[in-house]
């Protein structure tokens, strides 16, 4: 599930109990603080779903800041160059040069102080960095995203593909179609996990593309879960007076 709306902590714990393995806190496309994801990733790890940022885009302290705030996945937006996704994988990483500044206590860890040495090659092993394919370039660049050690998978954001093929909305394409196919046989080859991100409506199409190889996808957005949740309780009440209606005319 996204989370743009809802910045209560409750809400891990209500993801928890829908069997969802994971929340995607969307810092994109919502206007959420830093501090609010940070309260959001902590509430996640207590309950033990897996926490995945979006972040807004792939500077530096982006990056540095939500793996400081716990994040156990991190999404990177525009990715249009091998070397930007390297350097992305460099910022995440603890090295010698230092790319990402050390720190202790870490959020991840449940605030234990944890050996410098041990801190980092544990964060190093568990840092996940998953970069977005949104453009036909991106697509092209596939398998050498792929490639780089530290990338561990991909994102495909549909809404930003088909706009920039100049067809929005236009998921039953061949353009559509075969662009995100093409991204899904190099996760297949590279064994690293696709995922399909803006047709959580389409369930038609994720089957089909689950079935080629794509291996996770985001189920939908809070406020849109919100929403269906309200419109179908809307509706039940509505069915229920008109069927009351129905039953008082019978009786005159």
């Amino acid at each position: 599930m996204a989370c743009k709306f809802f910045i209560s902590n409750e809400v891990a714990m209500m993801v928890k109990m829908g069997w969802i393995d994971g929340m995607f806190i969307d810092m994109e496309h919502a206007v959420l603080t830093v501090r609010e994801v940070s309260q959001l990733i902590t509430a996640c790890n207590y309950v033990d779903v897996s926490p995945i940022a979006r972040i807004p885009s792939k500077s530096h302290w982006h990056l540095s800041h939500t793996l400081d705030a716990g994040a156990t996945a991190v999404v990177t937006p525009h990715c249009e160059a091998v070397a930007e996704v390297e350097d992305i994988v460099k910022d995440a990483k603890y090295t010698r040069i230092e790319y990402r500044g050390c720190s202790n206590n870490q959020a991840i860890l449940i605030f234990q102080h944890v050996p410098t040495l041990q801190q980092n090659e544990l964060l190093n092993r568990h840092t996940i960095i998953i970069p977005m394919i949104e453009t036909p370039d991106a697509v092209d660049l596939a398998d050498e995203f792929l490639a780089i050690e530290g990338v561990d998978g991909i994102l495909i954001q549909s809404n930003d593909l088909c706009t920039d093929l100049g067809i929005p909305g236009q998921y039953n394409t061949p353009a559509y179609q075969n662009a995100i196919e093409r991204v899904i046989e190099a996760g297949v080859k590279s064994g690293k996990p696709i995922g399909i991100g803006g047709i959580g409506g389409r369930l038609d199409l994720l089957e089909r593309l689950f079935q080629k190889g794509a291996t996770w996808s985001l189920s939908g957005t809070d406020g849109a879960i919100l929403q269906a949740g309200m419109k179908q309780l809307g509706k039940t009440y509505i069915d229920m007076n008109l069927r009351m209606q129905d039953s008082r005319q019978g009786n005159i």
